[in-house]
């Protein structure tokens, strides 16, 4: 008789059951309020917990993010036509949905392993493992910048996919993991570099006007030299750090047959990969070319109009309706039936819900915040104060959300750029960048940030949630030390 695997709870499976549900449905009805916090506040906090508590503990990620939602409906908070048009039907979740299936045609075609072998294979990177890292940290950075952070972290780790491949890498690698999670840093505050795009501009704005009205002026180029020098350190420091830190072997990296590779496929496109890859540029050129397109010119609207995740579905229909050697490009219903993770996606979806819960201003968890921020804070010598800032709004951003965090960040320390910028005269627009690409930088929880759900449900992170809270916290000192040098240097020397 065939021996089957049991899939009977074990009693620690039925602990970490008991335990989540405990913090879902039973502590926002009998844990105290405080601090402001509202006991709708409370449950949202107890549902967040719970919800993290199930996926760290392998209970998949489908089901615990149904259990959020269903719980939010519970305490009378929102109803589900809601929370499927605020999560299944945002411009974020659909841009993932497309994207997965682009980055499948760039895999299936094999144009991602091609680059893979021809970075790998460059005269001045090879044989150099640490020098390799920098290069493709800045790289991942700068496509952070000019396209956006999920589009160029999905990119990055299909990279690393196909290089660990290439010279050897398995999943449980050291350096698979630590690659992966600096590819995610570096997306993430590329994301934060251009002053005038996103979470970037929305901060800008909300301190703008009190700071004018202070009479202390910001413009958007010391903005934007601050967070590319801020962005370069970061990136830098994570392809140093990657051997000390992270104790990462190099070995197959320094010591990689180039040749014997590259015969394995070559380094140049083939006529199916390069229309497929010329295509999946012109996809994320769509952000880039969107900023500089001038207002007034005729059918902007239009193009305006179609937004990223549709400018994508546009690149999926060329791609099926060009054919090549009697093929299309990408076969799209096959591959959306194969493309998508549909774990990550109902993560996504399930955090958006509990994170807007929970950074709703009625329910008092902002505030209370707020309050603990201003004692942080207080009176320090401004180099301590951008330390505290970095450190405080990367703490935050990675056990709240990312947006409300900057927005909370962003309105508590405006007193103190106008304080510092007044008595000792910084420039208070480098440290606008340094709410912003903290904020960016979320990856312990589901609910940090978008592309959070999916650097822990990528195939290196998913099955070793240890490491991400051992090593992973290493990103910490890291970019608090590297980023607010940075940010003390230009807000004197600007």
């Amino acid at each position: 008789m065939e021996n089957r695997r049991s899939n009977a709870y074990t009693k620690k499976q039925l602990l970490h059951l008991a335990i989540s549900f405990c913090f879902i449905f039973l502590f926002g009805a009998f844990c105290p309020t405080w601090g402001g916090i509202t006991r709708l506040g409370v449950r949202a906090i107890g549902i967040f917990i719970g919800g993290i508590w199930l996926i760290a503990n392998r209970f998949g990620m489908v089901i615990p993010s149904f259990i959020i939602m269903f719980a939010m409906l519970l305490t009378g908070y929102t109803d589900g036509t809601t929370i499927i048009q605020t999560t299944l039907g945002s411009p974020t979740v659909w841009q993932l949905i497309i994207i997965f299936v682009l980055l499948f045609a760039l895999t299936e075609s094999g144009a991602d392993s091609v680059l893979a072998r021809w970075m790998i294979s460059r005269k001045a990177l090879n044989g150099h493992p640490v020098l390799f890292t920098c290069v493709f940290m800045i790289a991942v950075t700068t496509l952070g910048a000019l396209a956006s952070a999920l589009g160029a972290f999905l990119f990055s780790v299909a990279m690393v996919n196909s290089i660990a491949e290439s010279v050897g890498y398995d999943d449980k690698s050291q350096w698979k993991k630590a690659m992966t999670t600096g590819a995610l840093i570096a997306s993430s505050v590329g994301g934060g570099i251009l002053p005038f795009k996103g979470m970037a501009m929305m901060i800008y704005n909300l301190l703008a006007p009190g700071l004018l009205e202070a009479g202390v002026e910001i413009d958007q180029i010391s903005y934007l030299v601050s967070a590319i020098v801020s962005g370069l350190f970061i990136s830098v420091s994570l392809g140093l750090c990657l051997k000390p830190l992270f104790r990462v072997d190099f070995s197959k990296m320094k010591d990689a047959d180039v040749a014997s590779i590259c015969a394995h496929g070559g380094t140049s496109f083939n006529k199916r990969q390069s229309v497929t890859f010329l295509i999946f540029l012109v996809g994320i050129a769509y952000s880039v070319v969107m900023i500089w397109l001038p207002k007034s010119m005729p059918g902007y609207d239009i193009i305006n109009g179609i937004g990223q995740g549709f400018w994508f579905v546009l690149m999926l229909i060329l791609m099926a309706l060009i054919h090549i050697d009697g093929e299309p490009l990408l076969n799209v219903e096959r591959a959306m039936g194969k493309a998508i993770n549909w774990g990550i996606v109902m993560c996504v979806c399930a955090f958006t819900a509990i994170g807007g819960m929970i950074a709703n201003e009625e329910l008092g968890i902002r505030n209370w915040l707020s309050m603990i921020m201003n004692h942080v804070f207080g009176n320090m010598p401004f180099p301590l104060f951008v330390v505290i800032l970095v450190a405080a709004t990367l703490l935050c951003t990675n056990v709240f959300s990312n947006t409300a965090t900057a927005v909370i960040i962003g309105t508590v320390v405006g007193p103190f750029l106008i304080k510092y910028a007044t008595t000792i005269g910084i420039n208070p627009s480098c440290l606008i960048p340094a709410i912003v690409m903290s904020a960016l930088c979320a990856f312990l929880t589901m609910a940090a940030g978008g592309s959070a759900p999916l650097y822990l449900g990528s195939d290196c992170m998913k099955d070793d949630p240890k490491w991400v809270w051992s090593y992973g916290l290493l990103i910490f000192p890291i970019v608090t030390i590297t980023s607010s040098l940075a940010y003390i240097l230009c807000a004197y020397l600007l």
